[in-house]
């Protein structure tokens, strides 16, 4: 909506020109004057007229550079933000992830070790005898 604010304006201020560059030539083409002086006068304004445009011109480009860099330096902001907040996330995902995969890994070894037990012959206690005699 603030672009539709500075089209008016700007559409404003196009529109004054454009009435006193009219006025300027209406006027001094009913001044009683020389046809000489009145096609000097009307070169003179129109050369004001054409300095002045170049004038705004510039000004209009100045602005909307500037406009245009502050853009830029907030996208720039937002998109480091966003990568920020991304990276934690991950960090914290791969966090969650290692640690199901922690307890994954104890809940299976139990598993393991309840099931060794409730083979008769796998037990621990050929374990325990094994164990000594390779120590």
């Amino acid at each position: 909506m603030s672009n539709n604010g500075q089209n008016n304006g700007l559409t404003m201020v196009f529109a004054f020109f454009t009435g006193f560059m009219a006025g300027a030539v209406i006027s001094l083409l009913y001044a009683p004057s020389s046809g000489r002086e009145t096609r000097q006068k009307i070169r003179d304004t129109s050369i004001d007229a054409k300095n002045r445009t170049v004038e705004f011109a510039q000004h209009a480009t100045h602005s909307a550079r500037q406009g245009v860099q502050t853009l830029v330096e907030q996208g720039r902001e937002n998109v480091h933000e966003i990568v920020d907040t991304g990276k934690e996330r991950l960090h914290d995902a791969g966090e969650h992830v290692k640690s199901a995969v922690e307890t994954g890994r104890k809940v299976s070894a139990d598993v393991r070790s309840k099931i060794a037990e409730s083979i008769p012959g796998v037990g621990g206690g050929e374990v325990d005898e094994e164990a000594p005699e390779e120590a």
